[in-house]
């Protein structure tokens, strides 16, 4: 097995019961020892010492400060869970974009009610994962995940306990892709229905298969403003969240 280094941006020693920062650690059990149930902790593994110390450094920060501290020059996915109370299920969906066009969109409805205490978290979950998957699938290195579940960053990098399966499940998930497959990503904190086009469609594709009602933002945006689409199917799938006469403002730049 490879040899891994452990960053460690903000932590806490129990024993000398101070915080630790910028610590650059060997193994996972020393690592373990500072960021164990540790709310707040920021940490994260890396394949060679100088890759932890950039991280350290601010080099390699992966959430950003404010609302333009975020990479333009990589895949940007949008993604969202909903959930039913009438059948205690849940969906998630996600909108993948490059350079302002949608390139795909994605959803899926749970198969059970197994994880009905989570609600729509089980698929703001399913959703992260899903996209990292995707992107990996279509070799992208480097994706830039939008969420307004705090939890998907928190529950990726383990600043969070995970108390649950789906949390477990979700951290194997993530770390496996992010380690062996090589794919960076970067987690950007939004906020939800606060008019960002992409995320409203994800909300919009999330309820779908729950038969939830719609929200009306994206018939609202393309009254005013135009949205673009790589393929005729894409323009074709949002039929099924906009009025017909909405998608006029719906632009198809693929052949």
């Amino acid at each position: 097995m490879a040899k891994k280094y452990y960053a460690v941006k903000e932590g806490f020693d129990p024993l000398r019961k101070a915080e630790v920062r910028d610590l650059v650690l060997e193994s996972w059990d020393e690592c373990l020892k500072y960021v164990k149930g540790v709310k707040g902790a920021k940490y994260k593994s890396f394949k060679s010492r100088e890759e932890a110390e950039e991280y350290l450094s601010g080099a390699q920060e992966n959430i950003r400060k404010d609302r333009g501290d975020y990479p333009v020059d990589c895949l940007h996915v949008y993604v969202d869970g909903s959930y039913s109370v009438e059948n205690e299920k849940y969906a998630y969906a996600f909108v993948a974009v490059r350079d302002d066009v949608i390139v795909h969109i994605q959803n899926g409805i749970s198969k059970d009610n197994s994880k009905k205490q989570l609600r729509q978290i089980a698929g703001e979950l399913e959703a992260a994962c899903m996209a990292a998957l995707y992107a990996c699938s279509t070799g992208e290195k480097k994706v830039a995940i939008f969420h307004d579940y705090a939890g998907i960053y928190h529950h990726a990098v383990g600043t969070w306990e995970r108390k649950d399966a789906s949390s477990k499940e979700y951290f194997e998930t993530m770390n496996r892709l992010m380690d062996e497959k090589g794919l960076e990503i970067v987690f950007v904190k939004t906020d939800g229905h606060s008019g960002d086009i992409y995320n409203e469609i994800a909300d919009n594709f999330a309820k779908l298969p729950l038969g939830l009602r719609l929200n009306t933002a994206v018939d609202k945006h393309l009254k005013e403003h135009r949205l673009k689409v790589d393929s005729e199917e894409l323009w074709e799938k949002l039929r099924e969240i906009v009025k017909l006469s909405s998608l006029a403002n719906v632009e198809i730049t693929g052949e």
